[in-house]
């Protein structure tokens, strides 16, 4: 029972390629931390003004949507490997050139949109790129031990770089944090050289017209039963992404708590995650990974109702955790049958797709836990979002049958 609940480390020790990767990728997401960090400190110093401190975050955040879709049609077009390469080179310059900027007696402004939208641009291409070179680096069985090990990283990194790019900032300065990140990016470089050729299988689009290899990716998501429904079922969890909007407020009014409060709050669902992730072993070998991941989907939203209903601090991060867990668990789940249901052929474009839709979830989310907030206390909110979130979840479960069914070991599809 241990060794089926342990974190399954195979890619890691079997696939020395998918090794180097994830350790770029551990780089890169701690760079981006820093940067998360860094750029809205420098912004506010030079400015004093939110709008400039939002309008910075808007443009990366416009940018990396971009760079999900753009790159998502390169990674079908061109050797994914290069594709890293020339993404995380580009990516590493950025990063110096902002390191230059700072070092400034009077560091530009436009120069800090620009490079933000550079970088957010690069990451979308570079993480895309990553995504569909993936399962062409660990065996069929390995891909949801895959997932679980990214999954990892991010949870971990989300929790870590900010606070080591806060660190670095008030120890010695924005610049150094710039410098710091690009010394990380350039110097996993070397280790995606090493990459074996990661051309994407031949296709009739190979030379489309990239908005036309956009749309067919599109297509192809509307119509398989499986992918298709994954993305349907992850636009409740765009709804739901909108819910930290709601903490402070829920804190104060629900739970008599203050700033320590919220920051439990936040913490909770990602040290149940990281838990998901470290007991994930059982997870490669399940027999029915697309009943598990509605099941998870279904718990996960009533979490949150019950949430809304919480008193006590203590019962609110309880739950919380409880829904980081099933959330990672949903998460790790969709990460493989995604994989291994989308041919070679589309997988930059399906991950793209994918990723765009995580990133995007917790901006559109957001507007809509505000604008549910102007009308309801923020607990009655919150139950309002995870009832309506588990009951189309639910429904979805009964319905959804080709991925209440899936297995990691899918049929080809007819045609």
């Amino acid at each position: 029972m241990l060794r089926r609940l342990v974190m399954d480390i195979g890619p890691l020790r079997d696939s020395r390629p998918f090794r180097h990767v994830f350790i770029a990728r551990t780089v890169s997401v701690f760079g981006i931390g820093m940067l998360a960090v860094a750029i809205p400190v420098q912004v506010h110093d030079m400015t004093g003004s939110t709008v400039h401190v939002g309008g910075v975050s808007a443009a990366e955040g416009a940018a990396l949507l971009v760079g999900f879709l753009w790159g998502g049609a390169l990674a079908d077009r061109h050797d994914r490997r290069r594709l890293m390469l020339w993404a995380r080179t580009a990516a590493g310059a950025g990063f110096a050139l902002l390191a230059l900027n700072a070092f400034l007696a009077s560091p530009s402004l436009p120069a800090l949109y620009g490079l933000a939208a550079w970088d957010g641009l690069m990451t979308g291409i570079s993480i895309t790129a990553l995504l569909a070179a993936t399962p062409a680096l660990v065996g069929p069985n390995q891909l949801v031990a895959a997932g679980a090990l990214n999954a990892l990283t991010v949870r971990l990194g989300s929790m870590a770089s900010p606070a080591l790019g806060g660190l670095v900032v008030s120890a010695f300065g924005v610049g150094w944090n710039y410098a710091a990140a690009a010394a990380g990016t350039l110097g996993t470089i070397g280790l995606l050289v090493g990459l074996p050729p990661l051309r994407p299988a031949a296709c009739e689009e190979t030379h489309a017209n990239p908005l036309r290899a956009i749309a067919d990716g599109f297509r192809f998501v509307a119509s398989h039963r499986v992918v298709g429904s994954l993305m349907l079922l992850g636009l409740l969890f765009m709804v739901a992404g909108g819910i930290p909007v709601l903490m402070p407020a829920f804190a104060e009014r629900s739970l008599d708590g203050g700033p320590t409060t919220v920051g439990l709050l936040f913490a909770a669902p990602a040290c149940g995650a990281v838990l998901a992730s470290l007991t994930s072993g059982w997870a490669g070998s399940s027999r029915a990974p697309g009943l598990a991941l509605l099941a998870a989907s279904v718990t996960g939203f009533a979490a949150l109702a019950c949430l809304g209903l919480a008193r006590h601090p203590a019962l609110a991060v309880a739950i919380l955790f409880v829904y980081g867990f099933v959330q990672s668990i949903e998460e790790i789940m969709r990460y493989g049958l995604i994989q291994s249901h989308t041919p070679d052929s589309h997988l930059g474009r399906v991950n793209a797709l994918w990723a765009a839709q995580e990133t995007g979830g917790g901006a559109i989310g957001s507007l809509g836990a505000g604008g549910l907030g102007r009308f309801l206390a923020p607990g009655a909110a919150i139950v309002v979002y995870g009832t309506v979130s588990a009951v189309l979840a639910l429904a979805l479960a009964l319905t959804l049958t080709g991925l209440r069914t899936a297995t990691l070991r899918p049929e080809p599809e007819p045609g």
